[in-house]
């Protein structure tokens, strides 16, 4: 048979989204809450293809968060290790002024403020090939700004991005 599966086209879809994003974030942008904004996207996207790489791979990834960034992770050899064979999952660090916190089961989840070099991962999010992924609450905030953005994912909705405003 020829042609494409779903789980292709799916992530062909998303890595379109994620390029896109990154080129908005490239191009900058003077307003900070924007900025905040386009972060709290791209984070959606790569959480939504780290998930279908899962599924398309058969592969556990991980997602280790920090207050000033993130990196993604793979098990081998029954031990995790940072992502380093896809580009798109390379380690990213916030802008300056941009911090996150990690809720997970409704409780606060103490950050590193970065990864430490030559450390092995310890993942806080995690994605199976079955599909499942960690219920969680990834907040970030900006300095001398009065929103929050908070990426979620819920069993009812999925990943969602909400707005909350510190007023």
């Amino acid at each position: 048979m020829k042609g494409f599966t779903l789980i292709e086209l799916l992530i062909v879809m998303v890595l379109i989204g994620l390029i896109t994003g990154m080129a908005m974030l490239s191009m900058g942008t003077a307003d900070p809450h924007e900025q905040q904004k386009l972060e709290a996207e791209r984070l959606v996207k790569l959480l939504e293809l780290a998930s279908q790489e899962s599924i398309a791979r058969g592969d556990i990834i991980g997602l280790e968060i920090f207050s000033k960034g993130y990196r993604f992770a793979v098990v081998e050899n029954q031990k995790w290790r940072q992502e380093s064979t896809d580009m798109v999952f390379r380690p990213h660090t916030l802008m300056p002024q941009m911090l996150l916190a990690l809720d997970m089961e409704q409780q606060a989840v103490t950050l590193m403020p970065e990864a430490i070099q030559a450390s092995d991962p310890h993942p806080q999010i995690v994605f199976t090939p079955d599909g499942d992924m960690d219920l969680f609450n990834i907040k970030m905030t900006l300095k001398n700004s009065y929103s929050i953005f908070v990426v979620k994912n819920t069993p009812k909705d999925g990943l969602v991005i909400r707005t909350e405003s510190l007023l």
